[in-house]
């Protein structure tokens, strides 16, 4: 380890800062981190003898002089807007849902697989985490916005949180509730009837039942319900359309 050797990993992959202790990289000096004297410093280094490579629990911090990654305060034309740092722990999760992204977790492509699910909430984690909720559940705190300013795994140029601090968005034209699911306009476009497996001796061998149609996949797959509490009776059911 050299500090030239820790520079030259570090900048092909975008972090800021290098530092030499046991050869650290990121986008930003993470709290509690703070300047300590110059003679805490005083370990050489593994590959240069003559170059001093940090010290006992002290990293000598180097920067390219590109700007630090700022928390994203608004996604896809202000779509979803950034609601602040918030804790968070296994115990009681702040949002509940985790969500796999497979192109990598950032904000934005957080808040787009939140959105695919018609979730109102998206929060990124220990950056790597996506997770989606339609509500900011108890008893979670909001706390300062450095508490949120571990880099993304997925691209070093965005924050994504912190170990149990979610950095969470808001969708702006969501209602903040469970959308709902069921069409009202659909179900009055279909006609469902079920004949009977033992027809009466008089009356008819039919009886309507109420379609419910239900969303059960955004804009995507749509499935029919019946109300009935005796489809026992009933050897098959029709459906129609358009009547």
């Amino acid at each position: 380890m050299t500090i030239q050797s820790c520079m030259n990993f570090c900048n092909p992959k975008g972090y800021i800062y290098a530092g030499v202790e046991f050869g650290h990289c990121d986008s930003s000096i993470q709290v509690p981190g703070e300047q300590a004297a110059d003679t805490d410093c005083n370990v050489a280094c593994s590959g240069n003898a003559t170059e001093l490579c940090g010290g006992p629990n002290r990293l000598d911090v180097f920067w390219n002089g590109n700007p630090s990654p700022e928390i994203i305060q608004s996604i896809d034309n202000g779509a979803w807007v950034y609601q602040g740092c918030y804790t968070d722990s296994v115990s009681a999760r702040t949002l509940i849902n985790p969500v796999n992204v497979p192109l990598g977790v950032t904000a934005t492509t957080c808040a787009s697989a939140c959105q695919s699910l018609g979730y109102a909430f998206a929060g990124v984690e220990t950056g790597r985490e996506c997770w989606c909720d339609n509500t900011i559940n108890p008893p979670t705190q909001r706390v300062s916005d450095n508490d949120c300013r571990q880099i993304c795994d997925a691209d070093v140029q965005q924050y994504c949180g912190n170990g149990n601090r979610l950095a969470i968005y808001h969708f702006a034209s969501a209602p903040g509730g469970p959308r709902e699911c069921v069409s009202t306009s659909l179900s009055q476009q279909f006609a469902l009837q079920a004949e009977f497996q033992n027809p009466p001796t008089s009356g008819s061998s039919v009886v309507k039942l109420k379609p419910v149609v239900v969303e059960m996949a955004k804009n995507v797959v749509w499935t029919i319900l019946s109300v009935s509490n005796t489809l026992i009776l009933y050897s098959r059911l029709i459906l129609t359309h358009g009547f």
